[in-house]
């Protein structure tokens, strides 16, 4: 059996990002793990992404979270650097 250590190996996503998607989807991290990996296939699914994390800032920035808002922008940052919006969708 595979632990959720074991999956976020084989996933090509950090931690913070994982737990964005769980948040945003209402999943368990390692159903979360799963699904970004399906998401990075495409340019869409990346896109998607991009929208998770940004949908989640502006929810802790409306709420005045501001610890969460910080923790979020930079988890977001570094999902942008490696994975940048894609100019045009399929």
């Amino acid at each position: 059996m595979l632990s959720l250590t074991d999956c976020l190996d084989f996933v090509d996503l950090d931690a913070a990002t994982i737990e964005v998607i769980a948040l945003h989807e209402d999943l368990p991290m390692i159903v979360a793990a799963e699904l970004g990996q399906q998401l990075l296939g495409d340019l869409r699914g990346i896109y998607r992404l991009h929208l998770m994390h940004r949908h989640l800032i502006e929810a802790a920035a409306e709420h005045g979270r501001l610890d969460d808002e910080k923790r979020l922008r930079k988890t977001y940052d570094a999902f942008n650097r490696k994975y940048p919006v894609p100019r045009q969708l399929p």
